[in-house]
């Protein structure tokens, strides 16, 4: 605080005799009639509110006259004295100055008081709507003394904005901006004195070279906003200069070589090297503190406009961090009307320092007159050091806190403390109480943003300018506390001073009363984890914390129904239960209380109210909750329907049904897993159970044994173990025994032989025939066939009727030979039968079929037609014989083979017959017809060899396709030349018989040579056919096709690799495994029998036995090779 005098005072007395008097008047009443700025020399400056009203500001700095004008308004005749004040206030709410005058003054004279001051720190704001606000509090106050019947009017407060700087930029310096030899500024060199300098400078930075030097700024004497000079960068009625990239700088010249603050008020600057050079005087350029302000304004006028590309703009720079305000973006008037553009610097650098100048920007392109510039203000908040502190408390004043002993709600004074200054501060907060012994023991504690320290003595973290900090002062009664009276202080003091900023002194009484103190004797939460039905303890303190003796009964509050019917609590003291105690002044005692659970009792937790409550007339109630944890209990039952279960491996679906019984506390569901021999391919219906609700809730599970083939023996153990999803620690198993006897079983395949069509009368026909041995040993199999009575079927390569011992999973591939017989038509099947050999022991033989399907004859997809009877009467030239073949299938086309049957009697009576080359494959499209031509050779002499006169034959012609096979004949009728007469004599007679007799020895051996080649073709072409048969396989000594010497083992039909391809063999025929545990004596047996049984014309096998590698079937067909051999040599 200052008090100061008046540079001058002005005394004068002013008789106000023509007041209008309305009412009765006070005789004495001084009041404070008014508050004006400024004299003839300096006043104050006005601002124009966009609504049109003017608002009155002082600059800061400047010197300025204070108008307080004082009245006696009583109506009293007689003098009466007074004492006038001034006051000065911040906002922030400290006085900067104060001055004051006596007075003597009668009714209705006043007193006009002049005071001068200078404001030190600007305070004026614009708001968003260019309203000017804030400013310094004037405050006139006059003091009448007890003679002053009215007070009201005592006191008067005027609010001035102080702006920081007003420049009307009526001053600067360029150079010869138009090259006319005249200095276009005014150029008024005033040392330390904030002027506005141009400079010019190129797209790199760097100042240009003369006269670009100073820029393209210039200065315009007409039409200003403020005052008679404003500026331009262009020529009045031309356009601005292009590629331009100058400044206009706000700074000072100096004579010093420095730029320290020389008395401006604006602080250091920035010595520009580049401008005074250029300008022959050292310059400064101002640098703004961002940090300084709380809030900055800056306001200039504008008008013009630029040309595309090129700018206006003011920018701030700190250390090349420009930021701007464009004034090409604004929308200005192009027709010399002045528009007022305000630029909120407050975020700009508000931590930095920064430089000030307008700039302009131009290209190569367009340009214009641009932009304007006129009068240059800042209103700005300053920072100041001093703050003050709003301290809002709920304290109870004027009354006091009335408190107990260990008080469950002690006093809590909570403050809210506002620093309304504009600096950031930090503060020292203290606490204490009269009575020094509950410090000791009892300390109170001070929460505030200091999260670290709680103490009764408390530094706060730094509080920001105009914000808040939220404190509690917290007080603690001591137990037992005996009545009294005391003080609770507290201080609020500055951070780094420590002088005292608040302070308050609240009274505390404490009263009579009953108390105690029911604590853990140990903090944990849970307090106790029980499952249910268990019993835990719990340790617990008990003080009697009033200041009277009482006696106390001990329970506790169930959070529900089912513990308050199904749970327990009992106390125990020293050992023994009890349900009262008394306690005399501060006893503190331990007792435990034990908890049982309720039996049934859902996981969770579960709030106990542990409960101490005086015995009258102790009317207090202890309390303290603790959290009881029933966790998840997990008891499972598994109760299989079978723990023993016999059954075959016959792949049969055997199903076993398990029923889960859930003893826990919780609803769960299971993840289901086996244990067992991998091979027995054991499944769960489920992996998962649903939810089974607890407390004997139950589900049913279906294990799936499949029993797949071939499972050996013997008796497997099965564990189901169920882990609980819920409680991942808990599982249960249940193991059950499944004992796999001894299983006889075979599965013969079926043939799907649809794929071809069949011709009753072929040939026989071999194919492999697949059986699978599905039981779990070795076993031999009993071979039977069942079809039609046309139908042929044998197996070959069997001992006595049965195939060679499989092992179990094995399979054993069985030739089998078939044929249809010439007249078979239609569908076939052939079922195979196979009997298990070790289980015709058994009262059920085990025994499995299969069927092979075929289709026989004509299927209708193929129409033959023969051409009519074809006479032949003289030999020597082939017979051209024409059928017709017709496609029936409505979609698809059919590949052909066309083929003359060989087994009619025509052969014994012509050379032969073919068919034509390109007619023996060929392919017919669907419902298409064409010929196939067959040639017929006769000879004169078959011709004179018929045995009558004429005879028909008939020429079978066969027609194969992949869907369907006919055969259709041709009559040939055939003459003999030189028919014989009837009649002939016994010597005709005796010729003829010796003639026919030469003939048939001719046509025997012919047609057994050509029955040979016929047979050979066919069996080369014929599909799905085998050699699995030896009668006819015959070794011809001397043949030149054999080797010179015979081999080891020849090698026999059955190791031929096409015979054996996917389109049948027998292969396996001679890799047959041997039959299981068969003796020597066995083996003796059985040579002997084949011995017996050995093919007459087979030689006798050697006293030393067969060759080494040998079999019967080989020694049958080449043994009498291998003596002639041995002979040899």
């Amino acid at each position: 605080m200052m008090s100061l005098s008046p540079l001058f005072i002005n005394s004068e007395l002013d008789e106000n005799e023509n007041r209008d008097d309305i009412g009765p008047k006070s005789l004495i009443d001084f009041e404070i009639t008014s508050i004006e700025i400024g004299n003839q020399t300096r006043d104050a400056k006005e601002w124009t509110q966009p609504d049109g009203s003017i608002v009155e500001y002082i600059m800061r700095d400047e010197t300025i006259q204070i108008n307080v004008t004082y009245t006696q308004a009583g109506s009293s005749g007689q003098p009466a004295a007074a004492e006038g004040y001034l006051q000065i206030w911040h906002p922030v709410g400290f006085m900067i100055a104060e001055y004051n005058v006596s007075m003597l003054l009668s009714g209705f004279q006043s007193l006009k008081a002049n005071f001068v001051w200078a404001p030190s720190s600007a305070h004026s704001v614009l708001d968003e709507n260019g309203y000017l606000e804030g400013g310094i509090i004037l405050r006139g106050i006059v003091d009448g003394g007890l003679a002053d019947d009215t007070e009201s009017n005592n006191e008067l407060d005027r609010l001035i904005p102080v702006a920081m700087w007003n420049d009307p930029m009526e001053n600067g310096f360029c150079g010869d901006v138009d090259g006319d030899n005249v200095i276009d500024c005014t150029n008024q060199l005033q040392a330390n004195l904030p002027t506005w300098v141009g400079a010019g400078y190129d797209s790199t930075g760097q100042l240009s070279s003369n006269p670009d030097s100073f820029g393209h700024w210039r200065m315009e004497n007409s039409s200003s906003e403020e005052g008679e000079n404003h500026w331009r960068v262009s020529r009045p009625g031309a356009n601005y200069a292009s590629n331009r990239h100058d400044r206009l700088w706000w700074g000072w010249f100096t004579p010093f070589d420095n730029c320290n603050e020389p008395g401006h008020g604006l602080g250091l600057g920035t010595l520009d090297s580049a401008v005074s050079s250029n300008y022959g005087n050292n310059f400064c350029k101002i640098r703004l503190k961002g940090f300084d302000f709380l809030t900055i304004q800056l306001v200039t006028n504008a008008w013009g406009e630029m040309a595309a590309g090129d700018e206006m703009r003011i920018e701030a720079d700190s250390g090349g961090a420009k930021e701007f305000y464009n004034f090409s973006s604004q929308s200005l008037s192009t027709t010399g009307e002045w528009s007022q553009l305000v630029w909120n610097m407050t975020e700009v650098h508000s931590s930095a320092e920064y430089t000030l100048a307008f700039k302009f920007d131009s290209n190569s392109s367009f340009a214009s007159q641009g932009i304007q510039i006129d009068s240059f203000i800042i209103f700005a908040i300053e920072k100041v050091p001093e703050y003050t502190l709003d301290f809002d408390c709920n304290d109870p004043l004027p009354n006091s806190y009335l408190v107990v002993p260990s008080d469950p709600n002690p006093p809590s004074l909570y403050c809210n403390i506002k620093n309304n200054g504009y600096v950031d501060i930090t503060l020292r907060l203290y606490t204490e109480v009269t009575n020094r012994s509950w410090m000791y023991d009892f300390p109170l504690r001070i929460d505030s943003n200091n999260p670290v320290d709680h103490d009764n003595y408390v530094i706060s973290k730094v509080i920001p300018a105009l914000s808040y900090m939220d404190t509690w002062f917290n007080l603690t009664i001591p137990d037992g506390s005996g009545v009294q009276d005391l003080f609770w202080n507290v201080w609020v003091n500055d951070g780094v001073t420590n002088l005292s900023k608040e302070f308050v002194s609240l009274p505390v009484s404490v009263m009579p009363a009953y108390s105690s103190k029911l604590r853990q004797v140990t903090l944990q939460n849970p307090a106790a984890t029980l499952e249910p039905g268990a019993s835990g303890v719990i340790p617990m303190s008990f003080k009697n914390t009033g200041n009277q003796i009482a006696t106390w009964s001990f329970d506790a509050a169930f959070p529900n129904i089912d513990w308050v019917d199904n749970a327990d609590i009992k106390w125990y003291y020293n050992g023994s239960e009890v349900s009262t105690l008394e306690l005399a002044l501060t006893d503190d005692i331990l007792i435990d209380a034990v908890i049982t659970a309720p039996p049934q009792v859902s996981p969770g937790t579960y709030s106990v109210t542990l409960l101490a409550s005086g015995v009258s007339p102790a009317q207090y109630l202890a309390e303290w909750q603790v959290n009881i944890v029933v966790p998840v209990y997990s008891e499972l039952v598994i109760e299989p329907e079978v723990f023993n279960l016999v059954a075959p491996a016959d792949n049969s679906l055997r199903l076993i049904e398990i029923r889960l019984i859930n003893n826990g506390n919780s609803p769960e569901s299971f993840d289901l897993s086996i244990q067992s021999d991998w091979k027995l391919g054991l499944e769960m219906n489920t992996e998962q159970t649903f939810e089974i609700d607890p407390f004997g809730g139950d589900t049913t599970v279906t294990m799936l044994l499949p029993m797949p083939y071939g499972i050996v023996a013997e008796t497997y153990s099965i564990i189901l173990t169920a882990s609980s999803k819920l409680n991942t620690d808990y599982q249960m198993s249940s193991q059950m025994l499944l004992t796999v006897p001894q299983t006889n079983l075979v599965e013969v395949e079926d043939l799907d032989m649809l794929d071809e069509v069949f011709r009753g009368g072929d040939d026989p026909r071999t194919v492999n025939w697949r059986i699978w041995n599905r039981g779990n040993v070795a076993d031999s199999f009993e071979i039977s066939f069942d079809h039609f009575s046309d139908v042929s079927a044998s197996a070959v390569g069997l001992n006595d009727g049965k195939t060679p011992y499989i092992s179990p999973g094995e399979s054993h591939n069985l030739t089998v030979r078939y044929s249809f017989g010439q007249l078979t038509f239609g569908d076939r099947t052939i079922s195979m039968t196979a009997t298990s050999v070790l289980s015709q022991t058994s009262e059920s033989p085990v025994s499995g079929t299969g069927n092979a399907d075929f289709q026989v004859g004509a299927q209708g997809w193929i129409t033959l037609t023969p051409p009519g009877v074809i006479e032949i009467r003289e030999g020597g030239n082939d017979i051209e014989i024409t059928f017709t073949v017709k496609n029936e299938h409505p979609t698809d086309a059919q590949l052909l083979r066309a083929d003359i049957d060989r087994n009619s009697n025509i052969f014994y009576n012509i050379v032969d017959a073919r068919v034509d080359t390109g007619d023996q494959n060929f392919v017919l499209e669907a419902q298409s017809i064409r010929e196939i031509t067959v040639f017929l050779t006769a000879t004169d002499e078959n011709l004179r060899n018929l045995n009558n006169n004429s005879e028909i034959f008939k020429l079978p012609l066969n027609v194969d396709g992949d869907i369907d096979k006919v055969s259709m004949s041709a009559s040939i009728e055939m003459f003999k030349i030189d028919p014989v007469d009837t009649g002939t004599n016994a010597g005709e007679y005796a010729g003829l018989a010796g003639n026919i007799i030469f003939i048939l020895v001719g046509l025997v051996i012919l047609v057994a040579v050509l029955l040979a080649t016929f047979r050979i073709i066919r069996s080369a072409s014929s599909p799905l056919e085998e050699i699995s048969t030896f009668d006819d396989y015959e070794y011809t000594q001397g043949n030149p096709f054999n080797p010179p010497s015979l081999p080891t083992a020849p090698e026999l039909p059955s190791e031929d690799k096409v015979a054996n391809s996917m389109y049948g063999g027998s292969e396996e025929i001679f890799k047959q495994p041997p039959p299981p545990m068969v003796n020597q004596e066995t083996l003796v047996e059985e040579s002997k029998s084949d011995v017996r049984n050995i093919v007459p014309g087979v030689p006798e096998i050697p006293e030393s036995g067969l060759p080494e590698g040998w079999t019967m079937e080989q020694w049958e067909h080449y043994g009498q090779a291998w003596i002639n051999q041995q002979n040899e040599s």
